[in-house]
This record gives C-alpha cells, structure tokens and sequence, in this order.
C-alpha cells in the first residue's frame, strides 16, 4: 500500500459543542468536493466521532484546539485528528475499522481511522476538482482600505450553512 497522498484538505476547530456540526458540514463539503458522496454517512459518524472524543475531554473552561483532516491516500480515505488534550483516553475501534494513534507533529497526538474507498478504488482514480490560483471575486481597492462584506450576501451565507448543519 502505497502512503502517498493524493489530496488532504483541513480545519482547525475549538474543542466545544459547536464544532460538531462545523464538522458535518466540512465532511459534506469535502467528500462532495472529492465526489465521494457515497461515503458521506460512514465518514461523517467516524469524524464525529472522534472530534466528540476530543470535545468530551477538554476543559470546557480553557478548550483545547482539535484539527480535523481527510486524506485520500492508496485505497483509503483516512480520518486524522490531532489534538493536545493530556491524559484524554483512546478512542476505540469499530468493527471493521482500522483505527490508531500517533504522536502529531508539534507535539499531542493524532487519531486516525482509516476507511476504504467505495467499489475498490484507489486515490488515484477519485475524481477530483482541478483547483487554480483564484483572486478573489471582490475588486481590491487600490487606496489600501479593507474590503467590506456585503451583510446582505454574509446572511444568506450564514442561513445556508445553518440549514446544512440541521440547525435552524
């Protein structure tokens, strides 16, 4: 099995409840992105899963950081979770998953899961999106003055996201 890494995407949330169904929607976005929808449910419950563990043992009082990725590597799409919550006990595995822990980088720990990808396929043949440069959408304004959002577009924004997330 080969460790290269086809595509990893990323997000680094607060240790709370709210990071809950910011995780939802990153699954939807991502595996949507990578047109692996039919992975959303088993994907989505494994990340809640382990960002839930990580949520349940930090100090609601002075949260931890917890950095959700999914990475399409060999014939897997891997769930890592990295967090430095001291003492935090392990998650354990499903049946049927292949799921460990490793020291993270910067030090802490990552959890990860590894699930296979739908009909036996690999990373290499998942249809990904071809990602450009981009500049934004909004014209810079030559005289170094911020750019303002248009509070009309950010409530739209923000009432789409919400009806994602089954909140609202």
């Amino acid at each position: 099995m080969s460790a290269h890494t086809s595509q990893m995407d990323d997000i680094r949330l607060v240790a709370q409840p709210s990071a809950l169904p910011v995780t939802e929607l990153f699954v939807r976005l991502i595996l949507t992105d990578w047109s692996l929808l039919p992975m959303l449910e088993q994907v989505t419950a494994t990340a809640r899963r382990l960002v839930g563990a990580v949520i349940d043992a930090s100090d609601p009082k002075a949260p931890a950081f917890v950095t959700l990725r999914l990475r399409l590597r060999a014939e897997v799409l891997s769930i890592e979770v990295d967090d430095d919550v001291p003492g935090r006990p392990d998650t354990p595995a499903r049946p049927g998953e292949r799921l460990g822990v490793s020291p993270a980088v910067g030090g802490g720990r990552t959890t990860w899961c590894e699930l296979a990808l739908p009909g036996g396929m690999t990373a290499r043949q998942v249809r990904l999106p071809r990602r450009q440069d981009r500049r934004t959408l909004v014209d810079e304004p030559v005289s170094g003055d911020p750019v303002a959002a248009d509070p009309e577009v950010l409530e739209r924004l923000l009432t789409r996201l919400s009806g994602w997330s089954g909140q609202g």
